[in-house]
């Protein structure tokens, strides 16, 4: 009989942690990649164990810096695999994780969410109620004095709880939405974010480091505000339901300009829309159409406008049909 210990086998959790660590360095090789490819590939749970914890990497960037300065690891997969533990000790360490929630530095809960093929109803700890539409992914953050989401590059619907004593912001590409218990829509890309309110109110802030265009405006039921990168806040005032219709599996336009509509659309293409010639942007499209088929829409673009169709490069490219 082997007297010998045997060490316990790393949990899921902390290859993944491992593997985070080792392929966001700068150090990587190719062959360590290649590596990573084929356990992500292996299991289902693989890909959704590492997703959790590109995440947790993600609150990490949002964490105040550590004054504690460690010596270099006499090997890098080493040291890899030793700051990987160390991120999970932290993680599962009730009293350091405690302590820095009383203060506001660090969040109580942390939730990762995906709608990826379809629409996705979820529930917050804080009891708040998100519809994510389609390729959308949220991260929650509870904190003791607030409560943060963070939405990239996704759309959602939110119900939030009202809880005055903690607020609830939303940080999304290029604005922050501050709340404390309403209804309303988020679209948000890098290009624009637009917010919709359908009860209550919100306030809508541009993201930091647009101090040339330091705006906020407060939004009542029926108000839009889209922030753009570079200019003014934009204001209006539109029927919330055709904000929210995808909702209800339609994509309404409403005269709207070629060049807005493409990332309306793009959301449910495999192969993304793309201008050609960017002087058709300008061009008015307008109508209900279902999301489940919205390649009908793009096969009909050559009937609406006055626009060719060609695939080229993994997308669709929109150029002006030349008239005889």
């Amino acid at each position: 009989m082997n007297s010998k210990r045997q060490s316990p086998p790393d949990s899921l959790s902390e290859i993944a942690a491992d593997w985070c660590i080792r392929v966001h360095s700068d150090e990587c090789t190719d062959a360590e990649r290649e590596a990573f490819r084929r356990w992500y590939d292996a299991d289902p749970s693989h890909a959704e164990e590492y997703a959790a914890m590109c995440r947790i990497w993600k609150v990490s960037e949002q964490l105040p810096p550590s004054p504690m300065k460690l010596a270099p690891p006499a090997r890098r997969r080493t040291g890899a695999a030793l700051l990987a533990r160390a991120a999970l000790v932290v993680l599962a360490s009730g009293v350091i994780w405690g302590a820095g929630w009383s203060v506001g530095a660090l969040p109580g809960s942390v939730r990762y969410y995906l709608a990826e093929d379809g629409r996705r109803e979820v529930l917050l700890p804080d009891r708040s109620q998100v519809e994510l539409n389609r390729r959308t992914s949220l991260l929650y953050l509870g904190y003791s004095d607030h409560r943060r989401v963070l939405l990239s590059d996704g759309e959602a619907y939110f119900d939030v709880r009202r809880d005055v004593e903690k607020p609830f912001v939303i940080r999304a590409d290029n604005a922050s939405v501050r709340v404390t218990g309403t209804h309303f829509n988020v679209w948000t890309a890098p290009e624009r974010t637009t917010v919709t309110v359908s009860q209550g109110s919100v306030l809508v802030s541009r993201e930091e480091g647009a101090s040339a265009y330091n705006q906020a405006a407060e939004l009542t039921p029926g108000m839009q505000a889209v922030v753009i990168p570079d200019r003014m806040l934009q204001l209006g005032r539109v029927d919330p339901a055709t904000a929210a219709a995808w909702r209800k599996g339609r994509l309404m336009l409403d005269d709207v300009s070629l060049r807005d509509a493409l990332p309306l659309i793009n959301r449910y293409l495999d192969q993304p829309l793309r201008l050609e010639d960017q002087d058709i942007g300008e061009l008015r499209i307008g109508g209900i159409y279902e999301t489940s088929a919205i390649d009908q829409l793009v096969g009909a673009l050559p009937q609406i406008l006055p626009v060719a169709l060609r695939q080229a490069d993994g997308a669709l490219l929109l150029s002006r049909r030349e008239t005889p």
